[in-house]
């Protein structure tokens, strides 16, 4: 009776805890899946500090983590083995179950785990911005680039306004599109189109391009922007082309680019991956 009574008495003060966790705490996400082929996102709100697959020793999933905030998973093996996800980033801490599936919308690939930090919550007043956006036009990093000439390049590549809906993203309510991409004088132009359908300006901050190869798919190269050519403030419900060089890496038909882009105002992220197979032929190598 005692042992009864015990069991029942641990397993009511379980429940109210599972009750208050879900009325306090934060709903999170917990579950991530993964499948053939492709890279399954998690963006984190602020610096990871922990991360574990499993007991620590897994061997059938890979991961990167990126920029401290962002991770990048795949499976290595053909049928990987359910197993738990822990992430700690920040004060919070995330106890998810890592699953593999065979067939899955690339859309539930992308999970965003917490707000970034300082991000403006909804209903509270936007930081005011200039109402006249400015042209960024000067080199991200250190190089010995001719700005005059690429900057005139880019303009001209500008110009050439193509839009393709094969290769696009939205999130937030801000659409991403791969528009074309050259190789110039061993540089790479990208040329992208973004759009704003919110009534917000956004804040066009930090972009990262990273190269996924197939030769080594575990290993995300980074393509340092060399120069830029965009304006950093986009209008509520307005659109343009964005231009980015980096230099040129060796491009294969399997291997793909990835772009994050920030908004300055909240350090929120949009991604877009674009299969190297769109590119000009001329840029592919065999």
């Amino acid at each position: 009776m005692e042992k009864n009574y015990q069991m029942k008495h641990a397993l009511t003060v379980f429940c109210c805890l599972l009750f208050w966790n879900s009325v306090l705490g934060q709903k999170q996400t917990d579950s991530i899946i993964t499948t053939k082929g492709a890279v399954t996102l998690i963006t984190c709100g602020a610096a990871i500090s922990t991360f574990q697959i499993g007991d620590g020793k897994n061997s059938d999933y890979d991961y990167r983590i990126v920029d401290g905030t962002i991770v990048f998973i795949r499976p290595i093996v053909a049928n990987p083995r359910t197993t738990n996800l822990v992430i700690r980033e920040g004060e919070n801490i995330h106890y998810m179950i890592l699953a593999f599936r065979d067939k899955v919308d690339l859309s539930r690939l992308k999970y965003t785990l917490s707000p970034a930090k300082g991000g403006a919550a909804k209903g509270t007043e936007q930081p005011q911005q200039s109402a006249t956006p400015e042209e960024e036009e000067e080199p991200a990093v250190t190089s010995n680039i001719d700005t005059v000439t690429v900057s005139r390049i880019a303009s001209d590549f500008m110009q050439q306004k193509r839009v393709s809906h094969q290769y696009e993203t939205t999130a937030d309510g801000i659409t991403l599109n791969f528009s074309q991409v050259m190789i110039l004088d061993s540089l790479v132009y990208f040329c992208f189109h973004i759009k704003n359908r919110t009534n917000d300006p956004y804040i066009i901050g930090k972009t990262t391009l990273m190269h996924k190869t197939v030769k080594d798919s575990a290993v995300l190269n980074p393509m340092p922007v060399l120069y830029r050519k965009a304006n950093t403030t986009l209008a509520a419900r307005g659109e343009q082309q964005l231009v980015y060089v980096t230099t040129a890496p060796v491009f294969k038909k399997n291997d793909e680019v990835i772009m994050v882009i920030y908004n300055g105002l909240n350090k929120d992220q949009v991604v877009l991956y674009t299969p190297v197979s769109a590119f000009p032929k001329y840029m592919i190598s065999k």
